[in-house]
């Protein structure tokens, strides 16, 4: 019986043993844990993890718009005829220049009316005069002149009517004045261009029947444009008027344009759930066209949070590490997730606390021992 106890003892004790030096083994075989060398050591350098702030960027897609100030739609003042263009697709005009000459038998009609009125006019003129010489020499009433007077006022009020309508179907004060003293009807008008610019639109051909409601030429001046983009409600609370941006434009290789945000929007649209942000762009190279595609890179308010310099960063299996000071020149490679970041660091959102020493300089050499550790 005793030698049985004895031999059960000696067995526990083994056991004991045995388990002591696995837990060491595990320990040592930790493939996470690094013991630097002298020489690994004087390469690396580290500190204590910090608050550091950050800029969030965002990439918005975006394209190129005229400045609606800078931009004006050219239809025709009346109904009528197309019988001549001289305003072409991509031509340069000036304020005033004839684009297309129309035929409207609407404005030879209103012309025939202002005619009339100016006739109607005449006539009211010479009666009242009449009427003022007739009560002068007590012929006619009082109230006989005044009909007279208010006849005459009538008449100038139709007169000033008519003349009205043909500034609105696009006659000038010259040709209304030759139409008064000529008394010769032109059912021919010009349409003028606006502004100074390029035309980018031209919607019209000879012979073409149009509408004061038609876009017949669209006028833009392209020496300042906007770039224009629609940002997600959710990332809007980042950005505010003056915030610097860059933007990329795919068109070009390597062409990209430094700017702000001038513009932010004051509503969300309620299908895209977006807010427009704007940024003028100096285009007096004329190589930013209408519609085209760009990106805007904007940087936002900063957010302050624990963060490390990007070299800190060793990614494994595209899995981000950093390595985390555990001993006088023991190190501990250790997963992280990581936050918003710009060229020179990165936060990190989860594996590292504030005062925690990170190495920061040379983990790319501490991993390389690592991994030489491990073989």
């Amino acid at each position: 019986m005793k030698t049985q106890y004895l031999l059960l003892f000696i067995f526990l004790i083994l056991g004991s043993c045995s388990n002591d030096k696995e837990i060491t083994d595990v320990k040592k075989k930790n493939p996470n844990e690094v013991i630097a060398s002298a020489e690994i050591f004087d390469q690396i350098k580290f500190e204590p993890a910090k608050i550091i702030p950050i800029k969030k960027s965002l990439d918005i897609p975006g394209s190129i718009e005229v400045k609606q100030n800078l931009l004006a739609r050219i239809g025709s003042p009346v109904q009528g005829r197309i019988i001549e263009i001289k305003g072409e697709l991509g031509k340069t005009v000036k304020q005033g220049d004839v684009l297309a000459v129309i035929n409207s038998t609407e404005l030879a009609k209103q012309q025939l009316a202002y005619i009339k009125a100016v006739q109607m006019v005449e006539l009211k003129t010479k009666a009242y005069e009449r009427a003022v010489l007739l009560f002068d020499a007590d012929v006619v009433s009082e109230a006989q002149k005044l009909q007279r007077k208010t006849e005459l006022s009538a008449a100038k009020a139709d007169m000033e009517a008519s003349k009205d309508q043909l500034f609105v179907m696009g006659m000038t004060i010259d040709e209304i004045e030759a139409i008064q003293s000529e008394i010769q009807i032109d059912a021919t008008t010009n349409i003028v261009a606006k502004i100074d610019g390029k035309i980018i639109k031209k919607n019209v051909n000879v012979g073409q029947v149009v509408d004061p409601t038609e876009d017949i030429f669209t006028i833009a001046m392209l020496n300042e444009v906007w770039g224009v983009a629609q940002v997600p409600e959710r990332q809007i609370g980042f950005l505010k008027e003056g915030d610097d941006l860059l933007i990329d434009v795919p068109a070009y290789e390597n062409k990209s344009v430094e700017g702000k945000i001038t513009y932010l929007g004051d509503i969300v649209d309620p299908v895209t759930r977006t807010v427009t942000i704007r940024t003028e762009i100096d285009n007096a190279h004329g190589l930013l066209k209408p519609d085209m595609l760009i990106t805007m890179k904007v940087s936002g308010k900063s957010i302050e949070k624990v963060g490390v310099p990007i070299n800190a960063i060793v990614s494994i299996d595209d899995i981000p590490n950093i390595f985390v000071r555990t001993g006088e020149n023991k190190f501990l490679m250790r997963p992280v997730t990581l936050g918003i970041k710009n060229k020179d660091a990165v936060h990190i959102d989860d594996g590292l606390l504030e005062g925690e020493e990170v190495v920061i300089d040379g983990a790319f050499h501490l991993n390389n021992e690592r991994l030489y550790a491990k073989e």
